[in-house]
């Protein structure tokens, strides 16, 4: 298990990783869409699960969902694409003022650290699964719309 050192970082993730969790998440999501292949980064000792998908959001001709998931159930979920867009869900401790608890929402095109830019997280679920399912849902109607409009928008996904 990959470890962090939270003190370089004001805004990281706690614990160890938990490579059972990113197993979960990878047959989740996979099982539920058929652009998408999962692997860990190391097999033994992984620190993310990558998730390719073999199409983007518009004129992306590729993404990637990068995953980390701890073992205090703190998580990152990074969509990025060969435009160079990103954006990202993360359910961790925070200073921003907004919001109030540790799920937020880092808008696209470059996901954002601003305190300004930091939004609520619309996935409100913290299971394993279920939180796979959130993100599916949303990378999915994103996908089939071309366009980000939304993406953060939805209410109790899955």
């Amino acid at each position: 298990m990959s470890s962090r050192n939270s003190a370089s970082e004001s805004h990281a993730l706690r614990r160890p990783t938990d490579r059972g969790a990113l197993l979960d998440f990878r047959e989740v999501f996979t099982e539920m869409e058929p652009l998408a292949e999962g692997e860990l980064d190391d097999f033994f000792e992984p620190s993310k699960l990558h998730v390719y998908l073999s199409d983007g959001v518009g004129a992306a001709e590729s993404a990637r969902l990068d995953v980390i998931w701890t073992t205090l159930h703190d998580y990152n979920i990074h969509y990025t694409d060969g435009l160079d867009r990103n954006l990202r869900w993360d359910v961790h401790p925070h200073d921003y003022p907004v919001p109030g608890d540790d799920g937020h929402f880092h808008p696209q095109p470059d996901a954002s650290t601003d305190p300004e830019a930091v939004e609520c997280s619309c996935i409100a679920v913290t299971e394993i699964p279920l939180v796979a399912r959130a993100a599916h849902t949303l990378w999915r109607r994103v996908y089939e719309q071309g366009s980000f409009d939304g993406v953060n928008d939805a209410v109790d996904p899955p």
